[in-house]
């Protein structure tokens, strides 16, 4: 390429000279010979350069096509296309993302079971015992032998109604594991302003207690009775 360049400068030189021979010194044969060889030149080295041009575009595009042409075959035939030029990659599928799971009271507000907490909009929640209960026919066996019954009280002395699931509720035993929603009663509840309900939550649960019951960032923490 730089060759090229420095053929067509050459090129360009031998014209002006000769142009210069040709009208301003009068000497007409020198002037005439030398500008048409170095037009001639010029020409000639243009050329193959625009074809130099071209058949490095044409090279380029056949190289792009044989790679994609590379990468379908290794796909057709079920292998994985390589694209790392040998380095490691980081998404390999080697750490997986994972939310962690069970029960770290620096995740919570706490409090003992019968203690009442204030929520948003001035409502205020209390789990105010924890039974154990033995379950019916509607239910399977459960996992520890009891399913931990929980009696929760809200009350709204706001100025807007709130609304309450209950497997808004969740349950860990004492090793923090999370138990689960027996949904003995699937409810949902509107509590109106002014308004004071009590509700129970039937959990299924894996080890024994103390018991935490969280909901959202605030937790209940208590034995059964």
């Amino acid at each position: 390429m730089f060759l090229q360049f420095f053929f067509l400068f050459l090129c360009f030189v031998a014209l002006v000279v000769g142009v210069i021979l040709l009208i301003v010194r009068k000497n007409k044969w020198p002037g005439a010979i030398m500008t048409s060889a170095s037009a001639f030149l010029g020409i000639i080295f243009c050329g193959v350069f625009a074809v130099g041009i071209a058949f490095s575009g044409l090279s380029s595009d056949y190289s792009m096509m044989g790679n994609h042409s590379m990468m379908y075959d290794d796909l057709m035939d079920g292998s994985n296309y390589d694209d790392t030029n040998g380095e490691d990659d980081p998404y390999d599928g080697s750490e997986e993302y994972s939310e962690d799971e069970g029960y770290y009271a620096d995740d919570y507000i706490t409090y003992k079971v019968g203690q009442v907490a204030e929520f948003e909009d001035n409502v205020w929640i209390n789990v105010t015992k924890l039974e154990k209960w033995p379950g019916d026919t509607d239910l399977d066996s459960p996992m520890a032998g009891y399913y931990v019954k929980a009696t929760v009280t809200i009350e709204n002395k706001g100025t807007r109604s709130a609304t309450y699931y209950a497997d808004d509720f969740l349950i860990y035993d004492n090793t923090g594991a999370e138990g689960d929603n027996a949904y003995k009663e699937d409810w949902r509840e509107i509590v109106k302003p002014g308004t004071k309900v009590t509700k129970t939550v039937y959990f299924d649960v894996y080890g024994d207690g103390p018991f935490h019951v969280a909901l959202y960032d605030v937790s209940w923490s208590g034995a059964v009775k």
